[in-house]
């Protein structure tokens, strides 16, 4: 979720103020040693970012946060767009430039690389990074939504090369995840057999993605080719080169932008593996654009549970994220909503137990987790491997959406079928 986005419920500086923790959400946390494996300069982790737009400010601060702790360095930075390149040297202290990730990634003062680029190239710029030695925080959504065989690449790089790979889906950054699987697994609700997750705003994401420049061109300061990637060949077009989001070429609309950000944790939590099958529908009923405004998935797993993901936005009324077992509940608020206290277990049987938040929504506590993994090589809360079971069933609602039909999952091809 880009730090700038606003529910009508409430802004999510407004519930922290209520909270009483504005300072330690807007402050990164420490990193309390500084890794080994660092090469930068004064043994700092050396961070290249790819993908310098809006959303990589966000991650930009954060970085330059830990260079005043003296964890990180900005090194590097590269975009198809100079003009966003260089206010991005500017923003990290002129941090060398660079038009194509593959010079980035030769840069040996590289430890790390940060990938906020457009969904289509997450998976092959990650792919390149790992091949080069670099570990990876890549922005949500792992993959464009057609290019699971590459989100499975990214995977067998990260094991080949034996580096890290944490997504940004910063609704992963709490501690209490692993305890709450943990009492699942002990049967505090019995067996879970449901599932419901949502995401709600009003507004469309192009008020989101400013032009900055109507009479752009591709040229020496704008690589459009590079831009489109594998993507069909299009003609230039100013509004699809700054408001990427609004199409299929080049995102995945509610499916891989917002219901990311609500599922991840609870299939965190259930200890999910790839769905049986999964069904997609919604559509485009109130803005001008291609993706749809209105999104829902239902994703069956072998023996439980069955998951439904819920979208609108066209209005900002939510549900809870809630796990149905046969002896229990375990429930919680959309973080934007005011009055969430964090995760309540509710059992048949028994007291109610609250764990109130530890980091849920907090980038720089992802930043921090990744850090510190990278000097523990432990993997970190939203690493590769959940990733890409995440991405399957995301990836298979648009197409049944998109194709009017059932998707099914091949577990021995690791694929998805249509019947």
């Amino acid at each position: 979720m880009n730090k700038n986005e606003r529910t009508i419920v409430t802004s999510r500086r407004s519930f922290l103020k209520t909270s009483g923790v504005v300072a330690a959400a807007f402050a990164v946390p420490q990193v309390s040693v500084i890794p080994a494996s660092a090469q930068g300069a004064n043994d700092r982790i050396g961070v290249g970012f790819i993908g310098t737009g809006g959303r990589c400010g966000a991650h930009i601060n954060t970085i330059n946060q830990y260079k005043e702790q003296g964890v990180t360095q900005p090194v590097a930075v590269c975009d198809v767009y100079r003009p966003r390149l260089e206010a991005a040297s500017r923003a990290t202290g002129d941090a060398k430039m660079y038009m194509a990730h593959e010079e980035l990634l030769q840069d040996k003062n590289v430890d790390l690389v940060c990938i906020a680029s457009p969904d289509a190239h997450h998976a092959p710029q990650t792919i390149d990074a790992l091949n080069a030695g670099k570990d990876v925080f890549c922005e949500k959504p792992l993959t464009h939504w057609n290019q699971f065989g590459l989100a499975k690449k990214m995977q067998e790089a990260a094991d080949k090369n034996k580096r890290l790979v944490q997504v940004g889906t910063q609704y992963m950054a709490d501690d209490n995840y692993a305890k709450v699987r943990q009492m699942i697994k002990d049967g505090v609700i019995g067996k879970p057999v449901h599932a419901q997750c949502g995401y709600f705003r009003r507004g469309d994401w192009g008020e989101r993605m400013h032009i900055p420049d109507p009479n752009a061109k591709p040229g020496p300061d704008l690589d459009w080719n590079r831009f489109l990637g594998d993507s069909p060949k299009v003609e230039f077009s100013v509004e699809r080169f700054f408001q990427w989001r609004l199409w299929w070429d080049y995102a995945g609309g509610p499916s891989t932008d917002l219901l990311v950000h609500t599922y991840t944790p609870a299939f965190c939590i259930l200890g999910l593996d790839f769905p049986e099958r999964v069904f997609g529908g919604g559509g485009t009923f109130q803005y001008n654009r291609e993706v749809p405004d209105q999104c829902n998935i239902i994703a069956d797993y072998k023996d439980g549970p069955s998951v439904v993901m819920l979208n609108s936005l066209s209005h900002h009324t939510g549900i809870d994220t809630l796990i149905r077992g046969t002896e229990g509940v375990i429930l919680w608020k959309h973080i934007e909503q005011a009055n969430s206290p964090g995760i309540r277990i509710v059992p048949n049987q028994g007291d109610e137990i609250v764990l109130p938040w530890s980091g849920m929504g907090d980038v720089g506590r992802l930043w921090k987790n990744l850090l510190d993994c990278v000097k523990t090589r432990e993997q970190p809360y939203c690493s590769i491997d959940l990733a890409v079971k995440v991405q399957a069933p995301l990836s298979m609602g648009i197409i049944s959406h998109r194709e009017s039909k059932v998707v099914k999952f091949d577990f021995d091809k690791r694929d998805f079928v249509l019947s």
